[in-house]
């Protein structure tokens, strides 16, 4: 039995993916710092193994499994103006060099997929972007992800460890935190519209943007397990070229709901993107194309977040 270790596996994307590995009849671990997040595997608690713990702390607890999957760090580019710079170097850094000290010692043979972010590329020019494109992050979120990176890359190179890297684009849909505008944008103005509420809109949504439903980054993580080659990264997202616009209108004509355009915030000019899309050809090369169309992804978030309303 193929045995899969989740880091961050009560969260968002981790949840998703534990249910989807015991569907593949795989042995499931998962990693969290906290139980904050249990009710998200409330249908499986009692299928899977749940450590609590930092990863930062992690050991002896990497033994054993055939597949290691890091979706542990930050999450936004707010700490720096939160004053908890650390925050992200603790969580992305020391987090990561704990996991590959850890596998070096203990598990050197283990598959690790690490999740990173399209934040590490900053303000690309050329699109769609590459592994090739230059990565000039613009906050302490993707330059602590992008030295992540690195380190994976220099524990492969040096000890051997069997790395690949995820680049995740924009990733939405279901149990995501509808009130969060810092880390799931576009899930909450989802949440928003489904309240009754007027959309706000940076900019009109005049850019391109590169999002995907969670299920379909579940899929691109298990076969990269699988069938990822060793040391490379990989674009996580559909890379088409839509502007958030586009989507504002889907989610308008589903919701009956309104929207209006506001200027970006300054913090958000500093350290925000403006037009990314990337080029996924590498994770289409291996099988993979994504299976839930934005339409439909908008319209299971829709559903699920006026579950949630009536709850309430």
């Amino acid at each position: 039995m193929t045995k899969v270790l989740i880091i961050g596996g009560l969260g968002f994307i981790g949840n998703y993916l534990a249910k989807e590995c015991l569907k593949k009849k795989f042995e499931v671990t998962i990693l969290s710092k906290t139980k904050n997040k249990i009710k998200n595997i409330e249908d499986i608690k009692n299928s899977v193994k749940l450590i609590i713990k930092d990863v930062a702390e992690i050991d002896l607890e990497v033994k054993g499994f055939d597949y290691i999957f890091d979706l542990a760090g930050s999450t936004d580019n707010y700490s720096i103006i939160e004053n908890e710079p650390y925050k992200d170097i603790q969580m992305n850094c020391t987090g990561t060099i704990a996991l590959l000290e850890a596998c070096k010692k203990h598990n050197p043979r283990a598959r690790i997929i690490y999740a990173s972010t399209f934040f590490v590329n900053g303000q690309v020019k050329k699109l769609p972007v590459t592994s090739d494109s230059p990565c000039s992050p613009r906050g302490l979120y993707g330059a602590t992800k992008l030295a992540a990176e690195h380190f994976c890359k220099i524990y492969a190179n040096i000890f051997g460890l069997d790395i690949v890297i995820a680049r995740f684009t924009n990733v939405f849909g279901e149990l995501e935190n509808g009130e969060n505008k810092k880390k799931a944008g576009f899930n909450y103005l989802i949440n928003l519209a489904v309240k009754g509420e007027e959309i706000p809109v940076y900019e009109g949504g005049d850019y391109y943007r590169d999002y995907i439903y969670v299920t379909d980054v579940v899929d691109a993580c298990i076969l990269l397990a699988e069938k990822g080659i060793r040391n490379k990264i990989y674009y996580v997202g559909r890379g088409e070229f839509i502007k958030f616009k586009e989507l504002i209108e889907i989610l308008i004509n589903e919701t009956q709901s309104t929207s209006i355009s506001i200027p970006s915030p300054e913090f958000h000019k500093k350290v925000g993107i403006r037009d990314f899309v990337c080029d996924n050809t590498p994770l289409r090369e291996i099988g993979w194309k994504p299976k839930i169309s934005i339409k439909e992804g908008i319209i299971n978030t829709i559903k699920h977040y006026k579950k949630e309303l009536k709850k309430n």
